[in-house]
């Protein structure tokens, strides 16, 4: 019990960085286009499924360009993800990504980290979230570190939670030995 404590003490701290920090916006907008209808910054969001929260974004910069149903952020990227009961199972950063009208489909890129409630990471470059799914997935390099080992490869699909994942093409797997 107490060591799921310990565990949860750091989720809820993970989150409370990502709700009290201040987003900083970014100096130059390059990666977004130049004309748009919405232009935020300090942007935050609620992604919703049945009236129940799924995911809230947090970036330093949000675009929505003229005529197109996505929309793009920048500036540093903070997403929580929620499971069906509304509570936390994942945290990602990033440093950009995309999302569609409907926020069915998000895409994020740039040191990409996902943080699961037991302390296991994902790190790659970049993933793509399907919401109706609830998966994660990305053709990319990968290393899912553990606290009993990591595997490292490329293409994975995954659970926000990170309970369950698949690699494509394992490269490695590697586990702590025992002291």
């Amino acid at each position: 019990m107490r060591r799921f404590l310990k565990k949860g003490c750091r989720v809820v701290f993970c989150l409370g960085l990502c709700a009290c920090s201040q987003i900083e916006p970014t100096a130059q907008s390059e990666d977004l286009p130049a004309s748009s209808d919405r232009e935020m910054w300090a942007w935050s969001t609620q992604v919703m499924d049945r009236g129940r929260p799924r995911a809230h974004l947090q970036a330093g910069h949000f675009v929505q360009a003229k005529d197109t149903e996505q929309a793009e952020f920048a500036g540093g990227v903070a997403i929580v993800f929620f499971d069906a009961h509304g509570d936390t199972v994942s945290i990602l950063s990033a440093d950009r990504g995309m999302i569609d009208a409907s926020g069915e489909n998000m895409k994020v890129f740039g040191s990409v980290v996902v943080v699961a409630r037991d302390s296991t990471q994902l790190q790659t470059d970049s993933l793509h979230w399907n919401r109706d799914r609830d998966r994660i997935v990305g053709d990319g390099q990968v290393e899912i570190i553990r606290p009993d080992g990591w595997e490292t490869g490329v293409g994975f699909d995954a659970s926000s939670d990170l309970k369950q994942w698949t690699l494509k093409h394992v490269n490695t797997q590697m586990k702590r030995r025992n002291r």
